[in-house]
């Protein structure tokens, strides 16, 4: 990949530069597996209009590729570049998944790109790609069977096929849709903040006694708020929020809670706005020091005092038994929140889910071995497959006496898809 977006440029037509910041986001992730919402986040020259612009249409592009590709291929010639393939999803993904722009801003700017990346010769080739492919209608297969499914819904035939097997026809179409919604800007709220950046008539539904709001409102102006900006509002869905609330009656002034992957904090935050941190000291580990560096700037924003360090949550650098309550949200395969993190669905296979299934095994180990005996330990995966839920917590049995369990699959009451156990080790 040699494309770089480089700063903006003085011959620069509008919104070329945030569909430029797209396009490399999307490359770097097809070359390293990087987040396009993290690549994006890092580039300082964009306002915040132009970053959600390409945010939008990167994350379109890529929740959307199987369909796009499948829309394309009788356009195409053999072996196009996998560079310019991106620039034809991103063109026909803002013609047809974004209804605000229009076709001939879709085609132009795309062939704008092509000749950046390629060349002439490749602008004239999307040009003439793109004003066939825009103004056809997009070839949406309407079978029920898994390979129809499977491009109609952009996921992954094997995925599709786990789901039909698991759920049925109408529950694996739900978690299909659910995975190609706009994420919900769910908000949590400091209890007393003062000037919400909504009216009352704006909210849409509230979780967990009001702690969380969806406000009938975009995210810009929930980011440009003075509450936002005070650590007063973060976005956190509420399947999340109900994992970290659930160790709340467990916590008391004088506990010590060890959270094994911490980062970027948003589970202790949450029970910091719950009120339930009081007295409590806290270990934060997460074995990524970039990471750790958001979960530290995040703490001192919303005054959460914490040990906040970078280690290996199957080795946290602790005594034994010395924790009275362990967080464990472990990673996983990200399949309960593809609305949120869309590139995770042509990242996962079935031995991808398996070693993180071996990882988790091996954290909930460290997690027993932290947790004092009559300590509790909640283990949680943004994810419902099987190998990565029931069977994990199964290392529990006998060691461990399971007080909660929960399974939500995604976008049952608009929330993500989650498992949680909440586990309390014996005293004896």
């Amino acid at each position: 990949m040699n494309f770089r977006p480089g700063p903006p440029r003085p011959d620069d037509v509008p919104g070329l530069a945030p569909r430029r910041a797209a396009l490399h986001a999307l490359l770097v992730w097809e070359r390293d597996g990087f987040p396009v919402a993290d690549t994006l986040s890092r580039d300082r020259r964009m306002d915040r209009r132009d970053h959600a612009l390409a945010l939008q249409i990167a994350t379109t592009a890529v929740r959307w590729k199987l369909l796009l590709d499948h829309h394309l291929n009788p356009f195409l010639r053999s072996g196009t570049a996998e560079d310019l393939m991106w620039v034809l999803r991103l063109s026909l993904a803002q013609a047809h998944r974004l209804e605000r722009i229009p076709f001939h801003a879709a085609v132009d700017l795309g062939v704008r790109l092509a000749r950046e990346v390629a060349g002439k010769g490749a602008g004239g080739f999307a040009n003439a790609v793109l004003r066939r492919a825009v103004h056809h209608p997009l070839q949406i297969p309407d079978g029920t069977d898994a390979r129809s499914l499977s491009i109609a819904h952009s996921h992954p035939l094997w995925l599709v096929e786990r789901w039909l097997d698991r759920h049925g026809l109408e529950g694996a179409l739900a978690a299909l849709e659910a995975g190609n919604r706009e994420p919900a800007p769910w908000t949590r709220v400091r209890p007393g903040t003062a000037e919400l950046p909504w009216s009352p008539e704006q909210i849409l539904s509230t979780a967990h006694d009001g702690l969380f709001v969806l406000p009938d409102l975009p995210r810009d102006p929930l980011l440009d708020s003075d509450a936002f900006a005070r650590g007063d509002l973060s976005f956190q869905d509420p399947s999340s929020g109900e994992v970290a609330l659930s160790l709340a009656p467990h916590l008391k002034p004088g506990s010590i809670l060890v959270d094994l992957c911490s980062a970027p904090g948003g589970k202790i935050s949450c029970l910091r706005d719950a009120g339930a941190l009081e007295g409590v000291k806290i270990a934060a580990f997460d074995r990524s020091p970039h990471r750790q560096r958001r979960t530290r700037d995040g703490f001192r924003q919303k005054g959460i005092r914490a040990l906040v360090a970078a280690a290996d949550g199957t080795r946290p650098p602790l005594k034994p038994g010395r924790a009275d309550a362990v967080l464990l949200d472990a990673p996983c395969s990200n399949l309960g929140v593809l609305s949120r993190r869309p590139e995770a669905r042509w990242r996962a296979t079935p031995d991808g889910v398996r070693a993180h299934a071996d990882l988790q095994r091996a954290l909930l180990e460290s997690a027993l071995e932290t947790v004092r005996p009559g300590g509790v330990i909640a283990y949680s995966v943004c994810s419902t497959e099987p190998e990565e839920a029931d069977e994990v917590v199964s290392v529990l049995a006998g060691r461990a006496e399971i007080l909660e369990r929960s399974l939500r699959l995604p976008g049952e009451q608009g929330w993500d898809g989650f498992f949680r156990v909440v586990a309390r080790r014996p005293t004896a």
